[in-house]
Formats: structure tokens, sequence, C-alpha cells
């Protein structure tokens, strides 16, 4: 999907937070920005933000996460009420290859779930893996996402 110069996109992600101590987050490094960051992506058309959001975190990690992000619920037959994100961050993102600079309008989930194995997608990521707060210091990341995890890590 080529974009215009200057459009924003909808996206979300969730940040995966283990419920132990140390705390730590899964991360994925992403091989076209080659930087350590949380699953997400673009929300397709049919797709509401929690749908996307679940649908990210299954491809990128292989982790179901459909029972613990909270659904919403029903207010009548002609509305549903989603849960809030807990971040909303307008992100620049680098023209690369065909696409133009754009923005990405991201909305953020936090889910803590036990620290479990994870597997990753060969054609979009380099590794994936659980990472404390120091061992976050060491990575390649975005300063918006170091700025994130230092209120999730320390929490």
């Amino acid at each position: 999907m080529v974009v215009a110069e200057g459009a924003k996109q909808f996206t979300a992600s969730v940040w995966l937070i283990s419920d132990s101590a140390p705390r730590k987050v899964a991360l994925v490094h992403h091989k076209k920005l080659d930087t350590w960051m949380q699953p997400g992506g673009h929300i397709e058309a049919d797709e509401n933000p929690i749908q996307a959001a679940v649908r990210e975190v299954q491809e990128e990690t292989g982790l179901d996460i459909s029972e613990l992000l909270v659904v919403g619920e029903h207010v009548d037959e002609y509305a549903f009420l989603m849960p809030s994100p807990r971040y909303v961050m307008e992100q620049s993102i680098p023209a690369h290859g065909e696409q133009p600079a754009h923005y990405h309008i991201d909305l953020e989930y936090v889910v803590e779930i036990p620290e479990q194995a994870l597997t990753h997608q060969d054609a979009e990521a380099h590794g994936i893996g659980w990472f404390t707060w120091e061992e976050v210091q060491s990575l390649k990341t975005f300063a918006n996402t170091r700025h994130i995890l230092q209120e999730l890590l320390h929490e």
C-alpha cells in the first residue's frame, strides 16, 4: 500500500509486560526500521483497534492475547464501547523504498502476561525476546520506546 506524503495512518500496538519480577517487556527487532519495538501494525479496513492489536501480536509473537486484552462491551444494538488505549502516539515514519514520509497514529495497549516462549516472523523481524529495563539500555530503540518503557517497567 503506497501512501501519500504526509498521510496519517492508524496503527495498533501492544506493550507485553511480564507479570513477575523483574518486570520484562517483549520486543521485536523490526527489519525495515532496524530497531527493537513493541509488536503492532496497521489497522485493516475490516478491523477495530482491538482486533488489529490481537492479530498483530499473534502474527509477530505467536501469542494469543484475545482473552487478555479487554474486549469492551455492547452498549446497545448499535454501539460497542471499546477500551481506551493506554497511549496514543503520533509517530513520524521516514521515507522507505516507494513509501514517502508519513505518520502513524498508534493506539498503544498494555497487557500483563506471564513470561513465555515467543516466535517471530523471519520476513519482518530479525529477532524477538523478553528484556528487563537494564537490558533495554543496550538495545537500539527509538527514544519514544524508551520513554514508555521507563514508565512501564518501573511501575
